[in-house]
C-alpha cells in the first residue's frame, strides 16, 4: 500500500484528493477544494492574473502542509485548461517547481477527459453506454463509449467563461439568456446520447446535488450516486437566474459562497446539455480526475 496525493490546478477551484492505493483498489482519506479561479479574465488578457495566482500559491501552500502531515510517499500535480490557455502558463510552472518542488504537469482537453473517465470507472461497476461529463471553468469535457472505446469532446467552455461574457449579472436577464443560449448551441451540435447513462462530476455537479438535498452543510458522500431529474436542474435554474448573489448564498447554505458567482452558469449549461440530448435525468459522481489521476500511475 502506497499513501498518494492528487492535486487538480483547475480553472476554476484548486483540487487535492489524498489516498491510499492497493492493487488499483483507493481507499480515500481526504479530499478538499479551493476555489481559486485561475481563469478570471483569461479571455480578456490571455493571461493568468497577478490575483488568481496568489490565490493559487496560497492554496497550494496550504495544501502541501496537508500533504505533509499525512505523510505522503507520492505527490502528482495536473493543470488543465486555464493552464493550456494563458500565454504565462510556463512561468507559473516554473514558479510552482521552484516555491513548492511540484512537478505541475499541463494535460490535454483529451486527457483530462479519460483520467475522468477512470476516476469514474473506478466507482461504477460495470459502466456501459455511458455520457459523463465535467464541466469546469473554462472547457467541458463529454466522456462516452463507442464499442467499448472511450471517446472525450473537450469544448472550450465553462462556468467562469459562461459567468463573465453572457451570464454575468444575477437575476439574469432575458438578453443575456438569449445570448448565452446561442452561443452555447454554436458549441454543442446534436448528437444521439437520447439514451445514454449521464453521469456529471467535479465541483459545477456536486454543488447541484447538495442544493438538490437541501444540505445545511456539504456533504459528498450524501451526494455520491444520487439521480436528479431534468424537471429538477430546469427548476433549480429558474430559481437561481431570478437571486441576487447574496440571494443565492442565503438560500443555498452548504453552497461555496466562492461558487455563487458561477452556479448560475454552471446549471444553465447542465439544464442545456440534458435539453440538447434529450435525457431526461442524470447521476453524480463524487469520483473524478483526481481518482483518475492516480489510477493512472498506480
Amino acid at each position: 500500500m502506497v499513501r498518494v496525493a492528487a492535486i487538480d490546478c483547475g480553472s476554476n477551484s484548486t483540487r487535492l484528493l489524498i489516498s491510499n492505493v492497493e492493487n488499483g483498489r483507493l481507499e480515500n482519506l481526504l479530499k478538499q477544494h479551493e476555489v481559486t479561479k485561475l481563469s478570471e479574465n483569461l479571455i480578456q488578457t490571455n493571461k493568468i492574473s497577478d490575483d488568481s495566482k496568489k490565490r493559487f500559491y496560497k492554496v497550494l501552500k496550504k495544501y502541501l502542509k496537508i500533504i505533509e502531515n499525512n505523510k505522503v510517499k507520492e505527490v502528482l500535480c495536473i493543470g488543465t485548461a486555464a493552464l493550456r490557455n494563458s500565454r504565462n502558463s510556463e512561468e507559473i510552472i516554473e514558479d510552482v517547481k521552484s516555491k513548492f518542488k511540484l512537478d505541475l504537469k499541463v494535460i490535454s482537453g483529451e486527457e483530462e477527459g479519460f483520467l475522468t473517465g477512470i476516476g469514474v470507472q473506478s466507482s461504477f461497476k460495470d459502466l456501459e453506454n455511458y455520457l459523463i461529463v465535467d464541466i469546469g471553468g473554462q472547457s467541458t469535457e463529454l466522456i462516452y463509449d463507442i464499442d467499448k472505446r472511450v471517446n472525450v469532446d473537450s469544448k472550450e467552455i465553462g462556468v467562469v467563461m459562461m459567468n463573465e461574457n453572457f451570464l454575468n449579472q444575477n437575476p439574469i436577464s432575458l438578453v443575456d439568456e438569449d445570448n448565452a443560449i446561442q452561443f452555447f448551441d454554436e458549441i454543442f451540435y446534436a448528437s444521439d446520447f437520447s439514451d445514454r447513462n449521464f453521469t456529471g462530476v467535479s465541483g459545477t455537479f456536486t454543488s447541484i446535488g447538495s442544493m438538490y438535498l437541501n444540505q445545511t452543510k456539504y456533504n459528498e458522500d450524501e451526494i455520491d450516486r444520487i439521480d436528479i431529474s431534468y424537471e429538477s436542474i430546469h427548476n433549480l435554474y429558474e430559481n437561481l437566474k431570478l437571486l441576487t448573489i447574496p440571494q443565492i448564498i442565503n438560500s443555498y447554505p452548504s453552497l461555496d459562497p466562492k461558487r455563487a458567482e458561477t452556479i448560475t452558469s454552471g446549471v444553465f449549461l447542465v439544464r442545456n446539455l440534458l435539453k440538447k440530448y434529450e435525457i431526461n435525468q442524470l447521476k453524480v459522481s463524487k469520483s473524478d480526475i483526481l481518482e483518475g489521476l492516480i489510477l493512472k500511475y498506480f
